[in-house]
């Protein structure tokens, strides 16, 4: 009797609306968006350090949830640059939540992280984030 109600759980249509999807989504399996986040400002780098190998060799980056605010904070940052280490610092979750409004798919998302990444590297090498992008792509 305990076999046919294990069977008949996982073969349920109720109502005739399809069997259950699993409780968690795919947006939580495999690290989610942090995972996805790290990937993108990974192949964003990845991409600058092959575009510019003399001036970037030695990029390093990290990704960390959100910067730590003073008192006198105005504005949450959503990158930070450390030149003697040669490494920059994109936040996840300001990125994330306080950006553009009506990102309405991947490519907007992944174009609104890298933003940051570029302005980043930019900052770090004294260059206009635009000067980094190829010039088949420069407005």
């Amino acid at each position: 009797m305990a076999d046919k109600a294990a069977a008949r759980g996982t073969q349920r249509d109720r109502h005739g609306r399809g069997i259950r999807q699993p409780l968690l989504s795919n947006l939580f399996r495999n690290g989610g968006r942090a995972k996805s986040f790290d990937q993108i400002v990974a192949g964003a780098c990845d991409y600058l350090q092959a575009s510019w190998p003399e001036e970037l060799a030695d990029l390093k980056w990290q990704v960390l949830d959100a910067p730590t605010l003073g008192k006198d904070a105005k504005a949450v940052r959503r990158w930070a640059v450390k030149r003697e280490e040669m490494t920059i610092v994109i936040y996840r979750l300001p990125i994330e939540r306080l950006g553009h409004p009506r990102r309405t798919d991947a490519l907007h998302e992944r174009m609104h992280i890298e933003e940051y990444v570029f302005t980043a590297v930019g900052n770090l090498l004294g260059k206009d984030p635009w000067e980094l992008v190829p010039e088949k792509y420069r407005p």
